[in-house]
């Protein structure tokens, strides 16, 4: 793990390709900016848990409606559309 200072406004380089900016810093919390292609996936960690359990679910068995249907809920919560909502 590479542990580096920033401050606001100062940036980090990813491979030439992604950027990471300190936005902000208030308290304990950090706000940082992201800059990365559409090709590479950028989410929070507790989105990428919900995407594998979803991912998990689809792969089984569906034998118990009530517990995908309880995924689909659960990831519509993490900010994610499921994959069955409709787009307009």
């Amino acid at each position: 793990m590479l542990i580096l200072t920033r401050k606001p406004d100062q940036r980090i380089l990813i491979d030439d390709n992604i950027v990471v900016t300190v936005l902000a810093v208030d308290g304990d919390r950090v706000k940082l900016g992201i800059s990365a292609p559409a090709s590479v996936a950028v989410l929070r960690e507790e989105v990428q848990r919900a995407v594998s359990g979803e991912n998990r679910t689809a792969a089984a068995p569906a034998t118990d409606r009530a517990a995908v249907e309880g995924t689909l809920r659960a990831l519509r919560g993490a900010g994610r559309p499921a994959q069955d909502t409709p787009r307009a």
